[in-house]
């Protein structure tokens, strides 16, 4: 048996190496907000690097410690070294490890005879969330486990300093990652010392006081390590109003989206949907076996359960059933925008189905189940996966163009980017121009939020001119501008990701006739166009 668990363990590593080919096989994995994320960084690297730079007339950091700073951090370190395409395959790689491992190392612990269910794990990890490019959130669902299993192996052990820092550290990390999970994580870990509590003074009513004393010494070490991501924490919704912007998705869909597992649907509904319904029908199975097994145990028990029997069979890992329960409450009641956050609604999904299969790897099943629950999963997560490698081969080739551009661009320039592309999923693209050089790109809606590192310069930003226009010139056209500065620039180079020709409206022919009579072309492939502004003789 010991034999048949090494190899299983290896035959696991094999598995999370086979699940990186979609972000190996090619130079980018683009994903929705990734270009940003990556453009960012270099802007940020070089604010540090030169406190002269002509950038900072442009950007200024966010002097809140908001909770977005963990995939630029990393990605600025590893960029001031590598290129930026090398950058951001570290960040994904440490997702998509850390995940599967995190993952299996909190089912081992909570249920060790049911280590297979971490192969559920796989086909969560290519999610919608990840393929919008939530980078943040992606990494605090792995500091969320990796976290809470901390708690598990060290709550009654003597906690020295090391281990408090460890502990700390972590869930520091997590508030930097994503404020939301961060909350999540207080919670279980509240929820589970609340629990323990509970069931070790029923079954020891004589020694309450010594038991509701080590439940406190619990509590003073977690509010220890997390006052200061706490305050930040407290800040972060204090200095903000109130939202009326909220939009709700319609329960229909809400439903629907839990009927096809939603949250891991990420490029294609009528691809993926064929085999995500299939490891919904595998999670419906175990659970009637779950049920089938909960049904034997409470007849095989004296019928007249009073109260204090009920809750002594109550076992502390049912503590992933009311986490799971609250979640599913919140994924119908909350808003999916409230013009702060977005997409709300597929996160909680993803948590829901995360935690769901938590709960159900504390249950009882046949021997015979794990092994038929693994070639399963493991069939639609490769399927899954042959497609995003194909789909990535498409995206890589775009996001290539937009670097060979680049080439083109001295340091420092003003960039105006117009996307024409009709995909949801180019929207950023044209942010891939800016990721191993300084410029300004004058397309950058993590200065605009307020919950990034950067921020536009207000101060000092200057006046932008296309040309000899204004932004208020066009209807169909917009740019960051400052009309009060007495400083003036012109837009250096304007990309066009994108067929313009589709677009026949009086704007975009003005715009054409503008590019035709101040700039010149001097780069064009299938997918971009590269003008730069004519030089005066």
């Amino acid at each position: 048996m010991t034999r048949i668990n090494s190899l299983e363990k290896y035959f696991f590593i094999v598995i999370i190496g086979l699940n990186l080919i979609p972000i190996l096989s090619f130079s980018f994995f683009p994903t929705l907000d990734g270009p940003a994320h990556l453009y960012n960084a270099q802007v940020i690297k070089s604010l540090l690097i030169d406190h002269n730079s002509s950038l900072n007339d442009f950007f200024s950091f966010n002097k809140e410690p908001v909770p977005n700073w963990i995939g630029h951090f990393i990605l600025t370190g590893f960029n001031s070294f590598l290129p930026a395409f090398v950058s951001e395959k570290i960040l994904l790689l440490t997702y998509l490890i850390g995940l599967p491992i995190s993952f299996r190392m909190l089912i081992q612990t909570i249920s060790p005879k049911n280590t297979w269910f971490s192969y559920f794990i796989f086909p969560f990890t290519y999610s919608f969330v990840f393929y919008l490019g939530f980078y943040n959130f992606s990494i605090a669902i792995v500091l969320l486990f990796f976290t809470y299993n901390y708690w598990l192996k060290h709550e009654n052990s003597t906690f020295s300093f090391p281990k408090i820092l460890t502990f700390f550290s972590l869930i520091i990390l997590t508030y930097f990652s994503h404020i939301f999970v961060f909350g999540i994580l207080l919670f279980l870990i509240g929820l589970h010392i609340a629990l323990n509590t509970l069931l070790k003074t029923i079954e020891n009513p004589n020694q309450r006081k010594q038991i509701i004393y080590h439940a406190f010494k619990k509590i003073r070490i977690v509010i220890l390590t997390s006052i200061i991501p706490l305050t930040f924490f407290t800040f972060y919704f204090y200095s903000r109003p109130s939202s009326e912007n909220n939009t709700y998705i319609n329960p229909i869909d809400l439903i629907k989206w839990l009927k096809n597992i939603r949250p891991i649907i990420a490029l294609n509904f009528e691809i993926e949907e064929k085999y995500t319904k299939k490891i919904l029908y595998l999670i419906l199975v175990l659970t009637c076996f779950a049920v089938y097994q909960n049904g034997k145990e409470f007849l095989r028990n004296d019928s007249k359960v009073n109260a204090r029997q009920w809750i002594q069979t109550l076992k502390i890992q049912n503590l992933w059933l009311i986490a799971t329960t609250l979640i599913l409450v919140l994924y119908f009641i909350l808003p999916d925008s409230d013009g702060y956050a977005g997409y709300v609604s597929v996160r909680l999904g993803l948590i829901f189905f995360l935690f769901y299969l938590i709960w159900l790897s504390t249950k009882k099943f046949p021997s015979w189940t794990g092994v038929i629950t693994v070639v399963c999963i493991l069939y639609c997560n490769f399927k899954l996966n042959a497609y995003y490698t194909s789909s990535t081969k498409e995206y890589n080739v775009v996001a290539k163009d937009c670097q060979n551009a680049s080439r083109l661009i001295p340091t420092n320039s003003i960039v105006l980017p117009l996307n024409y592309k009709e995909d949801w999923f180019f929207g950023h693209f044209t942010n891939y121009l800016g990721i191993d050089k300084p410029m300004v790109i004058l397309e950058n809606y993590e200065c605009e939020t307020g919950y990034f590192p950067l921020k536009w310069n207000e101060k000092t930003f200057p006046h932008i001119l296309f040309g000899n226009t204004n932004p208020s010139d066009f209807e169909c056209l917009n740019w960051k501008s400052n009309l009060q500065s007495t400083k003036t620039s012109k837009i250096d180079f304007v990309f066009i990701l994108g067929n313009q020709k589709l677009n026949n409206d009086t704007c975009t022919h003005t715009i054409n006739q503008l590019l035709i009579s101040q700039y010149s072309k001097i780069y064009q492939t299938k997918h971009c166009i590269l003008y730069k502004i004519k030089t005066k003789k």
